[in-house]
């Protein structure tokens, strides 16, 4: 279903089935392309889904919340309420949803070769915490410009979650926050919540996921991604307006209670398949699944594991999927013994990664590789090497320690690249670091992953910085060349204006919307990146040149209200835009 852009001011952004009947959203009317704009040149209606005060609840509060929000609220734990570091400064919600044409490009031109859309997910909070908050949690808003002949529209909207739904209805939170559940306190806290659920307050079974870490496209459907549930599938108008479409299914197969979907699939461009698996926190196993390039789950395989853990990020090569089982472990008795969250960084614990033939029936299949103690949220690439694939590399961003009790961003936490080394003969694994740049969110070609690749890019994240806040983009040469022993692989770096923060950038191919047309390197591109300018309160949407990694942007477009950082996000194609199912 495509819908036409009215010449009306108000357009429908919201509903899960997309009624007619949706709230409407702000919109911004202004001129096409323009360099600079005044107030003459704005109409603005009234904001939508103002969050209702608590007298207005259509949904009583029920007793198991009013004695969680009583234990949250006497807790010791220190960053309570918007006193916390991550509900401060552009950490902090917005509350306008809008639609707004003809963003004024205020240095540069936008390049015509980028035709499609650049998106990013991230959480912001329906309703402020009564207590504590972390910076994991968060309802899904996406952050949408929809780039067309040197022209951009702007569109942000909630996820329409099943979580969010209900909250709407019920006027304030209604799930119990991770960030609470910490000493004693939090283990009331917990159990209170699973009463919740016993009871039917809470519907597990339509998700109690948030939709705000991802975006990825596959097979027609723009998903929203977020670890702990199945994915929400968008739909994009050709103009760029964004409504959520339905928590997807993929069939009875992947229908038990602890069936969800990685923020961090991986789709293999050589065979069109998209690789992906499933955890939960509290149970040691690992599903994984791979859907066809229709988008259809074609495979699936269950694997146990020694421990419960938090697993983010997986890889692929042409013939393994590569996972991981790092020691950042769910143990609820540190709750009592250690006064912390249940999830704790084992230090003394090894790193495990395993190669998953792709085609494997049985889990014993699968080889184990130990390294001492590290962790890593997120993979640059992998592939494989040597006759017959003997050698599997991995790219990836380790860290040696980590607290997820922490209000505050330490050094400690830092997270640089590193070459993983598996010797499939010898069972032998090697690690080793290849910058001193620290960063983290990376990104490759969107075509190559599981392939060799000699590029990646990362954040680059000050290390004084109390909250880890990104100062510009490092990137990564990955060949043979770039790793000698006395060579530091980041080649090429662009830094932001003082007082600018950015997040993950996305990579465009310069052939994006025309695979034919020869590139002139792997790295011949574009780097698309929201950009915040702190004293301004402003957010520009940044393009560089990701071949030369100037300063000076190709294009920098100014956002019409400030985009709080975020997490991950993608850049679809003119085509991929057009084949989107509005079903």
């Amino acid at each position: 279903m495509m819908m036409k852009l009215a010449s009306s001011a108000q357009v429908p952004i919201h509903s899960t089935r997309l009624s007619a009947t949706a709230p409407q959203p702000s919109v911004v009317r202004q001129r096409q392309c323009v360099k600079t704009r005044s107030a003459a040149e704005i109409s603005l209606t009234t904001p939508s889904r103002t969050p209702k005060p608590l007298e207005q609840a259509e949904l009583p509060l029920s007793p198991f919340e009013q004695l969680q929000e009583a234990l949250a609220r006497i807790s010791p734990k220190p960053g309570k309420g918007t006193e916390n570091p991550v509900l401060q400064g552009n950490l902090a919600p917005i509350r306008n949803e809008m639609y707004v044409q003809g963003l004024p490009v205020v240095e540069g031109v936008l390049p015509r070769e980028i035709n499609g859309m650049y998106m990013r997910n991230g959480p912001n909070p329906l309703h402020m915490p009564y207590a504590s908050h972390h910076i994991f949690e968060g309802d899904g808003m996406v952050h949408a410009v929809r780039i067309k002949d040197g022209c951009a529209n702007y569109c942000n909207t909630y996820v329409d979650t099943y979580k969010i739904d209900l909250e709407r209805k019920a006027g304030r939170p209604i799930w119990g926050k991770f960030a609470d559940m910490e000493g004693p306190i939090g283990v009331g806290i917990a159990l209170l919540e699973l009463v919740k659920i016993q009871t039917g307050l809470l519907d597990m079974s339509k998700g109690n996921g948030t939709a705000n870490t991802n975006l990825e496209y596959h097979a027609g459907k723009l998903m929203a991604l977020h670890e702990g549930d199945m994915p929400y599938q968008l739909y994009v108008t050709p103009e760029g307006v964004v409504r959520t479409v339905r928590r997807m299914d993929l069939g009875e197969s992947w229908r038990d209670p602890t069936d969800h979907f990685t923020a961090h699939p991986k789709y293999d461009g050589a065979t069109g398949n998209m690789h992906f698996f499933s955890y939960d926190v509290m149970t040691p196993q690992i599903k994984l699944g791979t859907l066809d390039p229709h988008g259809r789950l074609s495979y699936s395989l269950k694997v146990d594991l020694p421990g419960a853990a938090m697993i983010h990020d997986m890889a692929i090569t042409p013939n393994f999927k590569v996972i991981f089982h790092f020691p950042l472990v769910f143990d609820p008795a540190a709750l009592i013994t250690e006064n912390s969250l249940p999830l704790v960084f084992r230090e003394n614990q090894p790193s495990r990664i395993g190669l998953v033939p792709h085609k494997a029936t049985s889990q014993d299949e699968i080889q184990w590789f130990e390294l001492p103690s590290f962790m890593t949220f997120h993979v640059a690439n992998a592939w494989e090497e040597g006759p017959d694939g003997r050698y599997v590399e991995i790219y990836l961003l380790a860290l040696r320690r980590l607290d997820m009790n922490a209000v505050e961003f330490k050094e400690d936490y830092l997270s640089i690249m590193h070459k993983v080394t598996l010797d499939r003969k010898t069972g032998s694994a090697h690690m080793r670091k290849l910058s001193s740049v620290a960063g983290d969110f990376p990104v490759t070609h969107p075509m190559m992953q599981g392939q060799r690749t000699r590029f990646a890019w990362t954040t680059i994240t000050d290390p004084k910085d109390k909250l880890a806040r990104n100062v510009g983009i490092a990137k990564f040469d990955m060949s043979s060349r770039a790793q000698q022993a006395n060579n530091d692989a980041c080649c090429a770096q662009i830094r932001y204006p003082a007082g600018c923060y950015g997040g993950e950038s996305s990579y465009v191919p310069r052939n994006t919307n025309n695979p034919a047309a020869e590139l002139n390197g792997e790295d011949d591109g574009f780097l698309v990146v929201y950009m915040h300018a702190e004293a301004e309160s402003t957010t520009y949407m940044m393009v560089y040149d990701a071949q030369t990694m100037s300063n000076t942007p190709v294009a920098k477009v100014k956002l019409p209200q400030r985009v709080p950082y975020g997490f991950h996000g993608t850049y679809i194609n003119n085509s991929q835009l057009m084949s989107l199912q509005a079903v």
